[in-house]
């Protein structure tokens, strides 16, 4: 792995991670899948309000989603390494697709929430395939930037799905756009199959870490690797930022401003989808520049920068009193969380690199999966309590959290070809192949 650490950061350029065939696959995988999400995003909370259901259930059609993915992610590296990549991704993203065109059918609203929760379980399986990848191939010198090329890819699939979502449900229903997704999801397992490449001594680490668990047990190793993790102060550092994040996007722009933006200020469906159109541009603009930032200069002035502005500008958003100036508030919101995007997968490449990351992704992406779910529903919980304006102010809380705990945690990229910050425990090997 000396690679990760050997390549000054200055030399690094977009056209050498484009060259890197194992990532450009990855991206077009998500940039297809997320084309779907994109599409579904800013209709699901109105499809959940079709059934005629308050904004608290509503909520729940994005939250089941989120809770099973959260319960699934302590075993998704497990069931990779037990009936390997293909076979794995293959069946998580079959269940997301079937699971989402099975919602759009005619149901009541508690079969579709059930549906949407399986195809969490789906969405686990995939995306630590994807993520834990990565994380495990790309050096450390560009894994900022890297990320926000990810994120970058991710963010163009929205924005192409957005305004696509509010034209086809307002020509063929609220339905409709989960028929396309799960098509798209389909298209993504194919891509996968066909050109994606084995992940590097997968079958070592999978043989290293089979025979440990034969030895002391399924669940010890695992055990000892993560209170090695949470012993590094940076790693809860690490986690509240990702549930932020997470907290952000489900909570704030696939659940909130819909519903603003369609009750508040009587948007229409398609309008509801240019404005999260204009919210994932904001974000793609500051995508690159900040993690080169954050590659060159360090994680924490970054974080510490792009969160405290997150918080700022959730606050205003419901303040907005047009839907011209929602759209530039939004916006704004973008270019911050835009700069955030990147860092705390980047820092968790600093203090898990190598050994043990199958693990370190995982109780990471436990982390974002409980922001993803807990977001959706405390905003519902707080628009009907409080009104628009009480919800936005209540959900600038974890980025705000998320500046304290930055600003008490030291710098975690390390240039130096010395050891990483945190190296696990060698006893096991969590490998797995392949957030948000």
């Amino acid at each position: 792995m000396a690679a990760r650490d050997g390549q000054p950061a200055g030399k690094v350029s977009l056209r050498l991670i484009l060259s890197d065939p194992a990532v450009r696959v990855v991206l077009l995988m998500i940039f297809v899948i997320m084309l779907g999400f994109g599409i579904v995003a800013p209709i699901l909370p109105l499809y959940a309000r079709s059934f005629g259901v308050s904004y608290k259930a509503a909520s729940l059609l994005i939250s089941a989603f989120a809770f099973t993915r959260l319960i699934t992610d302590p075993f998704s590296g497990r069931i990779v390494d037990r009936f390997g990549e293909r076979l794995s991704a293959m069946a998580g993203v079959l269940i997301v697709g079937v699971s989402a065109f099975l919602a759009g059918l005619p149901s009541s609203f508690r079969l579709v929430v059930l549906l949407r929760a399986v195809g969490g379980a789906g969405s686990s399986v995939f995306f630590s395939a994807l993520y834990s990848y990565l994380l495990r191939v790309v050096p450390r010198d560009r894994m900022a930037r890297t990320m926000s090329v990810f994120y970058g890819t991710l963010n163009v699939g929205i924005i192409a799905g957005g305004p696509i979502g509010g034209i086809v449900a307002h020509a063929f229903g609220l339905a409709s756009p989960l028929f396309i997704y799960s098509g798209l999801c389909l298209a993504s397992g194919m891509l996968y199959l066909r050109f994606m490449p084995q992940a590097p001594s997968s079958e070592a680490g999978s043989g290293e870490a089979i025979s440990h668990e034969r030895a002391h047990g399924a669940g010890e190793g695992t055990l000892e690797q993560v209170r090695a993790l949470l012993r590094t102060p940076a790693f809860p550092t690490v986690l509240v930022l990702n549930l932020a994040f997470s907290w952000l996007a489900t909570g704030v722009y696939d659940t909130l401003v819909p519903l603003f933006a369609k009750e508040g200020l009587g948007v229409s469906t398609v309008g509801v989808g240019a404005i999260f159109a204009m919210a994932v541009a904001g974000e793609f603009c500051f995508l690159y520049p900040a993690a080169t930032m954050a590659d060159r200069v360090g994680r924490r002035p970054v974080v510490v920068a792009s969160f405290a502005v997150m918080a700022i500008m959730i606050a205003a958003v419901g303040w907005a009193g047009s839907p011209i100036m929602l759209g530039l508030l939004v916006a704004v919101l973008g270019f911050s969380s835009g700069a955030a995007a990147g860092a705390p997968a980047a820092m968790l490449s600093d203090v898990a690199p190598g050994r043990g990351s199958g693990t370190a992704v995982g109780v990471f992406r436990f982390a974002g999966d409980l922001g993803f779910m807990l977001g959706p529903f405390v905003a519902g919980v707080s628009a009907g309590a409080f009104g628009f304006k009480g919800a936005f102010a209540v959900m600038t809380i974890p980025a705000i959290v998320s500046v304290a705990f930055a600003l008490r945690t030291k710098e975690t990229l390390v240039r130096s070809r010395g050891r990483a910050p945190a190296e696990l425990p060698r006893t096991v090997v969590q490998e797995e192949p392949g957030t948000l």
